[in-house]
């Protein structure tokens, strides 16, 4: 039996533009990402939304964002891109490194992961791309392909491991003691001093409740996104934070602040090692399982 040859395929050669128009959010920010002038973007994208026979994106502030029928033509998109990168991955040459795309809090950086880099660049041959950021992780976008992040461990669409469960403890620096006895700080007058929160006050509110003191936001208490920021400020005399052991012990440790005499109480978030719920790639895998072993010997 003869095989049709009338397939009707979208202009593939003009989807680069239309996939960057949406990963960016703008036009113009995809012509730099391309290395094209804006008015290329913009032909590219009007038509392949002239061969479709609807709009792809609508104007929102000064970008774009995909209208209802532009998701579900761009996830397909895709979905498609993906399967036959995937299927050309057996027959392809390696020419270099395997990249590893991974997003994580600016905070998981400094204190914990670059220094694993070098060990596992060299031991695993990969690349290790970092997107330090504080946004959610875009796996189906495809721009990543593990995330750190801090929570419950539930996060639609994915699939978590425990890297760290937060023990807190608090800190404080000798320059906002000044002079009393860290021993007769009871939780009470501990929730009386400037309180140093990361992202919220969850926290505090966790650790106070667990002592019988009730969390009272005051105009002293101060927020950082940034935990290894907030370790700087208790440094500095701005407030009481609170350890996140063992995720923050080694960080800790380069501080001027005495760690206050009361035991451990389990944070009802902890670090996950994030992941798409489909199938990846061995390389990713290979760098997830190292992960893993890293933070089970930080315990």
């Amino acid at each position: 039996m003869a095989h049709s040859n009338d397939v009707s395929l979208p202009p593939l050669t003009l989807l680069p533009a239309v996939m960057a128009a949406a990963r960016n959010g703008s036009f113009s920010a995809a012509a730099n990402e391309m290395g094209v002038t804006h008015s290329v973007i913009s032909r590219h994208v009007a038509q392949v939304e002239q061969w479709l026979g609807y709009d792809l994106f609508e104007r929102y502030g000064r970008g774009v964002r995909p209208t209802p029928d532009g998701q579900r033509f761009l996830r397909d998109a895709q979905g498609a891109i993906d399967l036959l990168s995937q299927g050309a991955q057996p027959w392809r040459k390696r020419r270099g490194p395997d990249v590893i795309r991974i997003s994580l809090l600016p905070s998981y950086a400094r204190i914990w992961f670059l220094k694993l880099v070098p060990d596992i660049e060299r031991d695993l041959n990969v690349r290790l791309e970092l997107e330090l950021s504080e946004r959610l992780a875009d796996f189906e976008g495809g721009q990543t392909d593990i995330a750190l992040r801090c929570g419950k461990g539930q996060w639609q669409g994915t699939k978590s491991t425990l890297l760290f469960s937060d023990d807190l403890v608090p800190l404080i620096s000798p320059k906002l003691l000044a002079g009393q006895d860290a021993k007769k700080l009871d939780a009470e007058a501990i929730s009386n001093l400037p309180l140093l929160n990361d992202s919220d006050a969850t926290g505090w509110r966790h650790w106070l409740g667990e002592h019988g003191v009730k969390y009272r936001q005051k105009p002293s208490d101060r927020r950082f996104e940034d935990y290894s920021v907030g370790l700087c400020a208790a440094d500095a005399g701005l407030g009481v934070i609170l350890a996140r052991l063992p995720f923050s012990r080694r960080a800790i440790e380069n501080h001027d602040l005495i760690m206050l005499p009361f035991a451990p109480v389990r944070s009802p978030l902890a670090t996950f090692l994030v992941q798409p719920s489909y199938e990846q790639r061995p390389a990713v895998r290979a760098v997830a399982d190292r992960l893993i072993a890293a933070a089970r010997a930080c315990e």
